[in-house]
């Protein structure tokens, strides 16, 4: 089953070359450009916000722009790296009515190959990019970042905090391949909106009713424990690989193609 699926995934990759380096390029961009605001994040939190760092004041309140940036891209993007979210229906509003997925998955259930075959396919898949562009991305701000970084955060402390967040990522990102070929466009679509949203809301309670940055408190809490903390979050995400290929498979031999 293993070969079988592993067949069709490195198919798939083949097909998708275009979008592959288009993602990647634009995830090696993103972490060029969220780099220096966070090292500022990482300074404004050792060293006092009050030297470095944009804010906004409102009355008593205190806003850190920079700190609202970071987390939206570790809270959002992140989660986007198990996805080709540069190229094909993610970048196209036909795909609402086109169902391009849909159609794809159609072809290989013409084919004599079972839905286990077919759903650990996708997950494959999925996991071949997630690793990939993950990697891109955090090995960008690992070379990108002053290493002055390294005089608050220990090496092991630093990795630490990229393994929490890749398990994080990897929770919701393992949704993408069920969402995709388990459902429609108009979801895809749909569901793209609702965790957009659920995020800003995420990220306003956060900042406006504690008053702390997301990334700043899993630092802190990784500096004190760095290994608990890790191997909850990766275990979280291959869980969530492993219910979403299970759910996947029950819904594609549910799913009518025709």
């Amino acid at each position: 089953m293993w070969k079988d699926s592993w067949w069709i995934a490195k198919k798939e990759l083949k097909m998708q070359i275009p979008g592959i380096i288009l993602t990647l390029l634009s995830t090696i961009f993103i972490g060029i450009i969220i780099t220096p605001t966070f090292y500022l994040n990482i300074i404004n939190l050792f060293e006092g916000a009050d030297i470095y760092g944009s804010r906004l004041v409102f009355e008593d309140h205190t806003v850190y722009i920079d700190s609202i940036l970071v987390d939206a891209i570790f809270l959002g993007f992140t989660p986007c790296l198990s996805a080709l979210f540069m190229w094909g229906p993610y970048i196209s509003l036909r795909a609402i009515k086109e169902d391009p997925f849909g159609k794809r998955l159609a072809v290989y259930r013409s084919l004599p190959v079972s839905t286990k075959v077919l759903s650990l396919s996708r997950v494959l898949f999925m996991l071949f990019i997630f690793v990939l562009f993950s990697a891109a991305f955090y090995l960008t701000i690992t070379i990108s970042v002053p290493n002055s970084l390294f005089i608050h955060l220990e090496y092991h402390q630093f990795l630490s905090f990229i393994l929490f967040w890749i398990g994080y990522a990897l929770v919701i990102g393992s949704l993408n391949p069920y969402i995709e070929s388990g459902t429609n466009g108009k979801v895809l679509y749909i569901y793209s909106f609702i965790l957009m949203v659920s995020l800003i809301l995420v990220l306003f309670v956060v900042h406006q009713v504690w008053n702390t940055s997301i990334v700043n408190a899993t630092i802190l809490l990784l500096t004190r424990a760095p290994v608990i903390p890790v191997i909850v979050s990766l275990a979280c995400g291959i869980l969530g690989v492993m219910i979403m290929a299970k759910l996947l498979n029950k819904r594609l031999s549910e799913r009518d193609y025709l």
